[in-house]
């Protein structure tokens, strides 16, 4: 009985040191693992939205455009991988401002946008225009201060409405906010507003698709404020390293980027 009793005295020792053994290796195997989650980089978004002729989707179900082709040059050239993420402007802009290592295109580059984003790549230049219905000839604009006689609609995180806000536009007065270019069109045709903000490349390509609202509206007055580049930029807090390296590659391929962007 005694030899039995050390027998068994003796196999849970040796037990209870194999499981110390199993669950000290598993321990370790599992910090490495944390460790190892750790040190991979957050995922790399790239955001924007469906504005012709800058993004649009092509036959092939692909994002593609006049901005959008540079920016996938642009990334491939600098073997950054990346995902794209297409959303209402609003939510693209916003994520822009706030996510780690998300990059937004075509950005408007105005003063009051400056310090709230990393500039990276020049992509094409824009200007934009009041444009009024066919039908209201009435409506006549020679300056901004006439056009707040009239309800204009704007698309809602583009520069253009931040621009008619700090001029003293009024939501719901003379300001309508939309969350895209086809609803504030509509609204435009169907006389639900005056005038709308709108770019001239915008505006070609509804010719081109054969829209049926493009031979409706006509532009009226420019806004010079608005006449600048499209950017591709990115949230302050992405990887300094992402950014040298994106740097590197658009200084080499600049020169043969058309920023006028002509098709």
């Amino acid at each position: 009985m005694k030899i039995f009793n050390c027998m068994a005295l003796l196999f849970k020792r040796e037990l209870l040191v194999l499981l110390i053994f199993i669950n000290v290796d598993s321990y370790a195997s599992n910090e490495n693992q944390v460790k190892t989650f750790e040190q991979q980089p957050p995922g790399i978004q790239v955001v924007s939205e469906i504005y012709p002729p800058y993004q649009v989707i092509n036959e092939n179900g692909e994002l593609s455009g006049l901005s959008a082709d540079k920016v996938k040059l642009l990334f491939h050239h600098s073997s950054v991988d990346y995902q794209v993420k297409i959303y209402p402007w609003a939510r693209a802009y916003q994520l822009a401002l706030t996510q780690p290592n998300t990059f937004i295109f075509s950005l408007l580059r105005t003063k009051e946008r400056e310090s709230l984003f990393q500039w990276i790549a020049s992509l094409c230049s824009i200007e934009f225009s009041f444009y009024r219905s066919k039908n209201r000839p009435d409506i006549q604009v020679n300056s901004l201060a006439e056009a707040k006689n009239y309800l204009i609609a704007a698309q809602k995180g583009q520069a253009s409405a931040e621009y008619l806000l700090r001029l003293g536009f009024e939501p719901e007065k003379n300001l309508s906010i939309s969350y895209n270019n086809d609803n504030f069109i509509q609204m435009l045709a169907f006389d639900r507003v005056e005038l709308v903000v709108l770019s001239s490349t915008y505006f070609a390509s509804l010719i081109e698709s054969n829209s049926p609202y493009a031979d409706k509206i006509e532009p009226i007055f420019p806004i010079d404020y608005l006449t600048r580049n499209l950017y591709l930029a990115s949230s302050l807090n992405t990887s300094s390293d992402l950014i040298n390296r994106l740097n590197i590659s658009y200084d080499e391929l600049a020169p043969n980027f058309d920023h006028d962007c002509k098709e």
